[in-house]
């Protein structure tokens, strides 16, 4: 049985139940041989599963088969070839598995073979899973010279749908200092980080930069980071960045900015669809650190102004969760003094569309049965705030 060589795979039939055993031809361009011979055990192979094909290959290549099977297995990866097996998926899924079957020193032909085409391979729907195949298998000295390539258009190939995957894998894969250099490379100027933070599919790879890469080696990209904390902090791709850039980082310098900038705009980023969750990620990786007890006491001053928002109330839940006995009866006095300013709207709800009877039955659990009203005015019904659990200290 024969097929043309572009779709050797692909080619094959699902009627076909026996195990078969690949014998490619590759001396020839224009025939693939498939033979159905049984000379190897099932032990010695693995089963290459897809919708259209059911395929018995080796595992590997055996250092005592001779070197010119390995070279015709390789020169199926000449680069006319790879760049057109990529407009079918199941050619794709083939040079994937043909990877495995190579000794690994010809990766190095292969990445020279390729030189000046990866830009356009990791952002093609199916090329960019051989990229992230041929990134895990290279040593570093292999990923190094891919990236001495990728790394000029970096910013760019993680904006895309497809090209976004292999540099997340490369991130994630690296391991060395010059790794970590070309590829903080691309993003040394503001304008680079905002939009790939700000992309859907670019914060992925900030966040990998910033979960994978050591601190010491991203220093200069923190303070980059910094000058963007607040603008990120309230988008809605950006925040998964500086929840990351917070969990990630130590040091006391960069901390310290950070709680200045929070400190600056805490109500814009509370109050904000998404920054709340900046708040809330700081209240669990903070904790009982110094910074942790300087929040809280922002969270008490502000509780009344916290409360009356749908977006910061779940923040005044947390804070209520984790405060002591102490810090509770802070935010309760603060809201007894306070009441005339309660706003009983919560931004475009009325005080019908509350859940009254509910807070009430969780006040009471924490208050001995005990109920808060406010009577601001005749027509005021009670409004109960969430969650306090004070307990009487009768």
């Amino acid at each position: 049985m024969s097929t043309s060589p572009e779709r050797c795979l692909g080619a094959l039939m699902k009627e076909i139940n026996e195990e078969i055993i690949p014998d490619f031809d590759l001396e020839s361009k224009d025939t693939c041989q498939i033979s159905t011979e049984q000379k190897l055990s099932l032990d010695s192979m693995y089963s290459f599963k897809s919708s259209s094909t059911s395929i018995i290959l080796p595992k590997s290549i055996d250092s005592d088969i001779p070197s010119s099977l390995s070279d015709r297995y390789l020169s199926i990866f000449s680069k006319n070839n790879i760049l057109t097996s990529f407009t079918v998926q199941q050619d794709t899924i083939y040079l994937q598995k043909m990877l495995t079957l190579i000794p690994k020193e010809y990766y190095d032909i292969i990445i020279k073979e390729l030189k000046g085409c990866f830009s356009q391979i990791i952002k093609d729907k199916n090329g960019n899973y051989f990229c992230s195949d041929l990134f895990k298998l290279c040593n570093y000295k292999q990923r190094l010279q891919i990236l001495e390539e990728i790394s000029l258009t970096l910013n760019e190939d993680c904006l895309d749908e497809y090209g976004t995957h292999p540099v997340q894998n490369l991130i994630e894969i690296s391991s060395t200092e010059e790794e970590y250099k070309l590829i903080l490379n691309p993003f040394k100027e503001e304008s680079a980080i905002l939009k790939a933070a700000k992309n859907q599919n670019g914060f992925y790879v900030i966040q990998k930069i910033i979960n994978h890469i050591p601190e010491d080696n991203r220093k200069d990209f923190n303070f980059v980071f910094l000058k963007l904390f607040y603008i990120l902090s309230i988008d809605i791709y950006g925040i998964s960045t500086v929840k990351a850039f917070i969990k990630n980082t130590k040091n006391d310098e960069i901390m310290n900015e950070v709680w200045n900038i929070t400190y600056k705009n805490f109500l814009e980023i509370a109050r904000n669809q998404y920054g709340n969750y900046l708040i809330q990620a700081m209240m669990e990786y903070w904790g009982n650190t110094s910074f942790g007890a300087k929040l809280k006491k922002m969270c008490m001053v502000y509780f009344n102004v916290l409360m009356d928002n749908h977006y910061s109330k779940y923040i005044c839940d947390l804070f209520l969760n984790k405060s002591n006995i102490e810090e509770k009866k802070i935010v309760l006095a603060t809201l007894l003094k306070n009441k005339n300013n309660i706003n009983l709207t919560d931004n475009n709800k009325s005080v019908k569309n509350r859940k009254i009877n509910n807070r009430n039955n969780n006040i009471n659990k924490g208050i001995n049965n005990s109920k808060i009203t406010f009577p601001l005015n005749n027509d005021a019904k009670p409004f109960y705030p969430k969650k306090y659990n004070i307990k009487n200290d009768n």
